[in-house]
């Protein structure tokens, strides 16, 4: 099947200070730093799925103190044992968050044009909120309405443009996140990071797949456009928040993985499950295994719905950092 054909096409684009302020670093890397890899952003036709709708939220930014449990169980607000609320930035048991070159904890309370441009489709939203959040007070939610089988995609994404020169060829991402419903389609763009020309860049990419991850590559313009894409076996977690940690490598073109400090796959020119009939070792795409990217100068947090299904689904992601080494996962229970 024709990549670029069966891809609408998002249209958002995202500008980011190259500096974010935030705090210092307090953060947990497991031992054994992993080696190259790769992740995708999207794939293939809708599925159908019950919709198993987290807490409500009101679309209003609450400036109070502190919010209430979410009804599965997930992180709050980073309130501690005790029932204070930590300042913005800690993580409920003194650590606080990385810089790295880029970073953003969404404590301002609402999203931050000097770091981030949003666009939305088809009814999505994008939303800075405190019911449920990772630590700290605020998180972003990203919603979708669950257009209808056969309806235009829908997407909503913050977007980091002009991201710091040193992550051009080779970058380390975390993020907290935290999905609900399960995701049955097979194919929703969550994470990604590749070149400017969004709503079709070429990037490398996280994304739900049947319940599970996928990783892949994707160019969307220029000859030949098309993607490969790696399955890996974990499931992806459902209504619990999880440390996401990523590497993007474009010498050679690599993706690799983590969940909660835990491998969860690679992408490389070894494991290719789509397009079938790949031999291992032979190149990744288009006779190449390095600079396919060319240089990483966007990236991307939300989600994209190539296949809507007609129910409804909610992400959200706190706590992003990138840089040039492994970030790690913040050193705290309160997730």
């Amino acid at each position: 099947m024709n990549t670029v054909l069966k891809r609408t096409v998002l249209s958002f684009a995202v500008l980011a200070s190259a500096n974010c302020a935030s705090t210092t670093n307090d953060v947990t890397i497991p031992q054994g730093d992993g080696g190259p890899s790769d992740a995708s952003m999207a794939v293939d036709s809708g599925g159908n799925s019950p919709v198993d709708s987290s807490p409500p939220d009101t679309g209003e930014v609450d400036t109070g103190a502190s919010s209430t449990p979410d009804a599965t169980g997930g992180a709050t607000d980073g309130a501690g044992d005790d029932g204070t609320v930590d300042a913005p930035g800690n993580t409920g048991d003194g650590a606080v968050a990385s810089t790295g070159l880029f970073s953003d904890d969404f404590e301002s309370g609402s999203v931050d044009a000097t770091k981030w441009t949003q666009q939305t489709m088809n009814g999505a939203t994008v939303q800075i909120q405190t019911m449920i959040v990772a630590h700290g007070k605020y998180a972003a939610h990203f919603h979708s309405p669950g257009p209808g089988a056969g309806s235009p995609n829908d997407y909503a994404y913050l977007i980091a443009s002009n991201a710091p020169a040193p992550l051009a060829t080779h970058n380390f991402g975390r993020a907290y996140f935290y999905a609900n419903p399960r995701m049955t389609s097979v194919d929703t763009g969550l994470i990604w990071g590749g070149t400017k020309g969004f709503p079709r860049p070429t990037y490398l990419s996280l994304a739900a797949h049947n319940g599970g991850w996928q990783f892949g590559f994707i160019q969307l313009m220029g000859s030949p456009g098309g993607e490969v894409q790696a399955y890996p076996a974990t499931p992806m977690p459902v209504a619990t928040w999880t440390c996401i940690e990523w590497e993007f490598n474009d010498q050679p073109t690599t993706i690799k993985v983590w969940g909660d400090g835990t491998e969860i796959g690679t992408l490389d020119n070894t494991d290719i499950a789509y397009p079938p009939g790949h031999t291992p070792g032979t190149p990744l795409f288009n006779n190449m295994n390095s600079g396919l990217i060319g240089a990483f100068t966007d990236f991307g947090f939300g989600f994209y719905d190539w296949h809507p299904g007609g129910f409804a689904f909610d992400y959200y992601y706190d706590d992003i950092v990138l840089d040039t080494m492994r970030v790690g996962c913040l050193n705290s229970a309160d997730k």
